[in-house]
């Protein structure tokens, strides 16, 4: 077992309670502008989770999952902010 594992293992233990702390904010935030940041966080732990695949299993092709994700949760924060506005 090499470096990069024991770090992707790390990385496993620091979001998980990074994804439940994340999604009750989103289910329970008293403010719309609460949520829009919990969804703009749960799309960047998304990325973290397609990474942290792509570390686990060798296959690249969770890269481009992960660069996918960041476009569409770009997109999705900036609707969003115009809806706020």
């Amino acid at each position: 077992m090499n470096l990069v594992f024991w770090a992707a293992v790390f990385a496993t233990v620091l979001l998980i309670p990074s994804l439940v702390l994340v999604a009750w904010r989103l289910l329970a935030g008293p403010s719309s502008a609460d949520r829009a940041i919990a969804t703009d966080m749960l799309g960047l732990l998304g990325i973290c989770v397609a990474a942290l695949a792509a570390a686990f299993t060798g296959y690249t092709a969770y890269l481009d999952i992960a660069v996918g994700i960041a476009l569409f949760g770009f997109l999705g924060a900036v609707a969003f902010a115009g809806l706020l506005e």
